[in-house]
């Protein structure tokens, strides 16, 4: 029920989107078509303007020989360049006063008129096809954006859920486990059981815990590394064994470690990386699935490898499984636990501690993320 709400709130969102769009342009094209319609009406009257002073210089030229004060071709021709520049007269000496000439708009003056109507034409329709580029470009922005925001909200609410499971699941084992101890009486060998499956449960809030304060530091540029010389091979095998005693997953994880390797580092960051892709590698891999971590050494570089065995990644989700809260399926009906922070927390970290990282296919199965680290000068 919830997802069909969501389903039919994004559709509504982006039926007004659509509908403000299709105004838009509309509006837009409305506009373009009235200037182009303007201007071929501003032609039309300039047009009958140049006719209708033909006629008035008819006219005059018509009082004029009445009144004998232009008598020849010559002050014809003068009075009506002084008056009427943009008209001609054509005299023809055959014919009787009054009916020997004719008077025309002349043809450099049509080219004008032709001219001006064209060039703006042609910046109307420039001005249209401009603006109705970046108004397509401001409506593609805006769009992706609202696409981009509508997918952040489904990943924070797909967050929340999995957060409150995720905060729900060990409490209530620990509320379980405590009050068997207090109502029940139980052997030393079935009481140090359950207080270390509750110390499990424990560490487990606590990594939660920890995940969401590292990530909200890291999203607000406020996690500072404390860099010093480190014997990382020491602290990626201490780091495994935090993760693996406590779930008693000692046969599932393989280290091939190289010795003594050092680098200038963040020590508590290293392990939270380790930690959090051995989470994830535990997490979608099978039960009996192997877990490979690879420390070695080339002339330049430091290279750390954690490999699973699990159904291995998409092309499509290895670019987004880095995004804060992206965990692919819907939250509601995947088996796996997680927040969608862990890859987040691992690829920020690298990235303070200039490292990289690179999701490959594990050669038989499953997935295998290579962290790389230059070398000390």
């Amino acid at each position: 029920m919830p997802k069909i709400i969501y389903i039919l709130k994004l559709n509504k969102t982006r039926v007004v989107f659509g509908i403000v769009t299709v105004y838009i342009v509309a509006a837009f094209g409305w506009w373009t078509f009235a200037h182009i319609r303007s201007s071929r009406i501003l032609y039309a009257s300039e047009h009958n303007h140049l006719e209708l002073l033909c006629y008035k210089a008819t006219l005059d030229m018509n009082g004029m020989i009445s009144e004998e004060i232009v008598d020849d071709t010559l002050k014809g021709k003068e009075f009506l360049q002084a008056n009427y520049p943009q008209l001609e007269v054509v005299f023809d000496e055959t014919l009787p006063p009054l009916e020997n000439f004719l008077i025309r708009p002349k043809e450099q003056s049509y080219l004008d008129l032709e001219a001006r109507h064209q060039r703006t034409i042609r910046m109307y329709t420039l001005e249209g096809l401009v603006m109705m580029g970046f108004l397509f470009w401001g409506i593609i922005w805006i769009y992706r954006n609202l696409n981009n925001r509508l997918k952040l909200r489904r990943q924070q609410s797909n967050f929340l859920l999995s957060i409150t499971h995720e905060l729900k699941t060990p409490l209530a084992s620990i509320k379980l486990y405590l009050e068997t101890l207090q109502k029940r009486t139980l052997s030393k060998e079935q009481a140090a059981t359950i207080v270390a499956n509750s110390l499990e449960d424990v560490s487990r809030l606590r990594d939660l815990v920890d995940n969401v304060l590292i990530a909200a530091q890291l999203d607000n540029s406020k996690y500072e590394l404390h860099k010093f010389e480190i014997n990382l091979t020491d602290t990626i095998e201490k780091a495994v064994n935090r993760f693996v005693t406590p779930r008693n997953i000692q046969s599932r994880v393989n280290m091939h470690l190289e010795k003594e390797v050092f680098y200038t580092t963040d020590a508590t960051a290293v392990e939270m990386v380790v930690n959090n892709l051995l989470s994830n590698a535990v997490k979608y891999s099978p039960e009996v699935g192997k877990v490979d971590i690879v420390l070695r050494t080339t002339p330049s570089n430091i290279i750390l490898a954690v490999s699973d065995e699990g159904q291995g990644i998409t092309d499509e989700d290895k670019s987004s499984i880095f995004t804060q809260f992206y965990r692919s399926g819907d939250e509601q009906t995947r088996k796996s636990k997680g927040t969608g922070l862990g890859l987040y927390i691992v690829k920020n970290l690298l990235n303070l501690m200039e490292g990289e990282i690179k999701v490959k296919d594990n050669q038989t199965k499953g997935t295998t993320f290579e962290l790389i680290f230059k070398k000390d000068a």
